[in-house]
């Protein structure tokens, strides 16, 4: 498989993989009280002890996937109409459980010895994936379509869990408020998709003063998330004051996406963001995804973030360059929405090569299995020195 798989980390972080060590902490009160005993629970006494952490990570993301391939089939492209009761209680359950199974990978890996970083790496991949792919089933239930712009929606939680990914590179832990998304902001999301199997999908279209019931939802999204970022800011300019114009300088990227979405949404001339919003919110969130992984990457080998990566700069640019261009020239040349669909493509197979590379040169490095348990036989020699980093 070598001759598929790419090496982002270069000689000296792989060196620094096999010293990293997990530095977290998580203050909410759920956290505490319900979801940590639940899942010590479930590694105490129902998961078997040969189950691979990373297996229980990928259990946990099916959870969430399955209902949302299944809502995708029913609903189509577009992010509203009726969404039956029993499925709506289907992506509760897998919420829930993807909650409990998040975190009991990391009680399992430290149960038997099995800790990595490829763990790390792969928790975050998931968790990453899952911004847009739960969000995306929630934007469904609450009938977002109708009368919101689910992709403009999406930009804040994107940007807070991508925040919170930085705070944790420049401060070197993860560390997790009394109230933080993680916890009770899913816990959020399982109520209301529970909300709308007891009372239906329409109740998000009732309105209570001047605004329906699911655009309150989106400008609580908007509030949570701008707290959530405000303090990520902040700890990170605690943290080391010096640092913080270089870190400052690492967001240039994930606003360039932002701006992806707000170019889209003010100048396609079909109206890409209302009428393919699905579509345009695989884009971006396949682009954060690997966005967020590279962070990830480089946090766990100590390495300097590299955040121009090629592939999230030419499709971005390919989209933005072409909408912009047929709102002021009508050139026409290819329907908005075909070139739209080929970036999801391109984006969704760059990020398989990502993550299929990243798991590569982990377990090589590690000695590991990414699926089981026990120590690799081989073990490839580290890179040359002066082989260059591949940013693609």
């Amino acid at each position: 498989m070598d001759f598929i798989a790419t090496k982002f980390v270069s000689p000296k972080g792989e060196k620094n993989l096999i010293t990293y060590k997990y530095v977290g902490s998580d203050a909410s009160y759920l956290y505490k009280h319900f979801f940590s005993p639940c899942a010590q629970f479930l590694v105490d006494k129902v998961l078997p002890s040969w189950l691979a952490p990373n297996l229980i990570t990928l259990m946990g993301f099916l959870c969430t996937l399955i209902p949302h391939l299944m809502i995708l089939f029913w609903q189509g492209q577009h992010l509203a109409g009726d969404v039956s009761s029993w499925l709506c209680f289907l992506a509760a359950v897998g919420q829930l459980t993807y909650m409990i199974l998040d975190n009991a990978d990391g009680k399992q890996a430290r149960k038997t010895g099995s800790s990595s970083p490829l763990g790390l790496l792969f928790d975050h991949g998931c968790d990453a994936m899952n911004t847009f792919i739960s969000g995306l089933t929630l934007f469904t239930v609450v009938q977002l379509d109708i009368n919101c712009s689910p992709a403009l929606a999406y930009i804040m939680p994107m940007n807070a869990f991508f925040f919170a990914t930085w705070e944790e590179y420049y401060v070197d832990g993860l560390h997790l408020p009394v109230i933080n998304g993680a916890n009770e902001g899913i816990v959020m999301v399982i109520f209301m998709f529970v909300i709308s199997g007891i009372f239906g999908t329409q109740i998000w279209m009732n309105k209570y003063g001047p605004y329906t019931l699911n655009q309150y939802v989106v400008i609580s999204f908007i509030f949570m998330s701008v707290v959530t970022i405000l303090g990520n800011i902040y700890n990170v300019y605690k943290h080391d004051r010096s640092k913080v114009k270089d870190a400052l300088g690492k967001l240039i990227i994930i606003l360039y996406i932002d701006v992806t979405i707000l170019i889209v949404h003010f100048f396609s001339k079909s109206k890409l963001a209302d009428s393919h919003s699905r579509l345009l919110i695989y884009f971006v969130g396949f682009c954060f995804a690997k966005l967020v992984g590279h962070l990830q990457m480089a946090h766990v080998s100590h390495e300097e973030f590299q955040q121009f990566r090629r592939s999230i700069i030419f499709s971005c640019t390919l989209l933005n360059t072409y909408i912009i261009l047929n709102h002021f020239t009508d050139s026409n040349l290819i329907a908005e929405e075909k070139l739209l669909m080929g970036c999801v493509i391109y984006s969704l197979i760059v990020y398989l090569h990502f993550a299929f590379s990243a798991i590569h040169q982990f377990c090589t490095v590690l000695k590991i299995y990414a699926f089981k348990l026990g120590k690799r036989d081989s073990y490839e020699t580290l890179l040359d020195p002066t082989q260059k980093l591949e940013l693609a």
